[in-house]
């Protein structure tokens, strides 16, 4: 490809030798910083055909918010007029300063019109720009952006209080009643389980304050961990334009948590994203099912892979498939039966002698755990002493069967338990035949706690 030097842009390479002077450039941005609220200021990283490195840091000052690009996806392309190449903590920096320099915006997908989506005032648009806009976007299709510096974490090796980058893919985006924002972002691999604390409230089942409606879940994977990344800060919530469902993207510095059992990320001050090329995208493309095939009798998906587990528990139906507990939310039908490989985390009540009602009936709920989800379910009358196995006057028997369940010895609230992966059977009901889907529960059937 050969893109004219007739023109007053400079290339990237020689920007990093132009220090103290004012250039113009033109770029594609393929890393991406937030807002910094204090003093309105934001960064990006731009490359062109000649510069192999990591890309040149673009800073822009302003005195408003709304005077910042808006960069709407990674891969667009800017255009920077009277720059300044500076030193920003002993990096060659060009400095976009909204009293003195302009710069626009444009899509980068090729075949696009020349229009920038966004511009500053002081912009003046050139007939020779054209050139270099359709030059770049040719470029971009066989472009493969290389940071030698960047190393990414699947989420299968998080760790908890370390900051890692991540590359996965947006699942969905939404807000809370208190303008908290969550990305649920997903990358085929399944998230350490964590370490339970007794807890005398019941533990959520996902880290938003609610279930996300049926619609939204039935659009996720059904297998593997999707995190949860916490958007409270408004200049993060900026950022947020950027990015939609079913992008690939890299976050470089997330920090990574859990509360309550559950894992969840943070941006932190030096949270960027970064570009994702073409290849790495279609690799990424999430598959919901794998091997499948259909079983008329148990009316769900049978998985290629077995999950193992512990052999604490028993069930009657051995020859019954495994499925993920997100299989099991998102199923087509109200009525279905199940088998699954599940962490028994919380049960209610929590003591043993409380367990059945003024009428002498079986009744617990307990709360379960796989790597894509979280459900509420019960464990009732007769299936209840299956479970457990135990005459009712046992309970020392019954408490003990209950803490290797949990994963404990003893409930000792200040220590952590790691609840074993027990085989369990499962179906679903509706309470409302007016309101099936409304109300949909789950409940225990055909399992038993094995004798020790």
């Amino acid at each position: 490809m050969e893109i004219r030097d007739d023109y007053k842009f400079l290339r990237i390479e020689d920007a990093f030798k132009a220090l103290h002077l004012h250039i113009n450039l033109i770029g594609v941005v393929v890393e991406l910083g937030f807002l910094t609220g204090s003093d309105f200021s934001c960064t990006l990283k731009i490359v062109d055909p000649w510069h192999s490195g990591s890309g040149l840091t673009v800073k822009f000052i302003a005195r408003t918010s709304q005077a910042l690009p808006r960069v709407e996806s990674i891969g667009d392309i800017i255009s920077l007029s009277r720059v300044k190449i500076v030193l920003v903590n002993r990096k060659i920096t060009a400095l976009c300063n909204e009293t003195s320099s302009s710069f626009a915006v444009f899509s980068g997908k090729h075949g696009e019109d020349f229009t920038p989506y966004q511009s500053s005032p002081k912009f003046q648009m050139r007939e020779q720009d054209k050139n270099f806009l359709t030059n770049l976007r040719e470029w971009m299709i066989t472009y493969s952006f290389e940071d030698g510096s960047c190393c990414f974490t699947s989420l299968k090796d998080v760790k908890e209080g370390e900051y890692s980058n991540l590359s996965s893919m947006i699942v969905h985006i939404s807000k809370d009643e208190k303008d908290r924002w969550y990305i649920f972002v997903w990358d085929g691999t399944e998230m350490p389980p964590c370490n339970i604390m007794v807890k005398s409230e019941r533990l959520p089942l996902c880290v938003e304050p609610a279930i996300l409606p049926l619609h939204v879940l039935r659009k996720f994977p059904t297998f593997g961990s999707v995190l949860r990344i916490l958007v409270d800060k408004v200049s993060e919530k900026k950022a947020l334009h950027s990015l939609q469902p079913g992008q690939q993207v890299k976050f470089l510095n997330l920090f990574f948590q859990v509360y309550m059992g559950l894992w969840n990320a943070t941006f932190s001050p030096s949270t960027k994203l970064q570009y994702t090329m073409s290849t790495e995208i279609e690799a990424f493309r999430p598959q919901r099912m794998c091997g499948e095939k259909f079983s008329l009798r148990w009316n769900h998906i049978a998985r290629c892979v077995s999950p193992s587990h512990s052999g604490i528990t028993g069930v009657a139906h051995e020859d019954a498939p495994f499925v993920t507990l997100m299989d099991i939310l998102t199923y087509h039908s109200v009525t279905a039966k199940f088998r699954c490989v599940v962490r028994f985390i919380q049960v209610y009540p929590q003591d043993v002698r409380k367990f059945r009602d003024s009428n002498g009936k079986f009744r617990l709920l307990a709360i379960l755990e796989d790597a894509t989800a979280r459900i509420c379910v019960s464990l009732y009358a007769d299936e209840g002493e299956k479970f457990f196995g135990c005459h009712q006057t046992d309970e020392e028997a019954m408490f003990q069967k209950l803490n290797r369940l949990l994963g404990g010895d003893e409930m000792d609230p200040m220590l952590p338990r790691n609840p074993p992966w027990v085989q369990c059977c499962l179906f679903s009901f509706y309470r409302n035949k007016k309101d099936q889907w409304g109300s949909r529960r789950f409940r225990i059937f055909d399992t038993w706690i094995n004798a020790s």
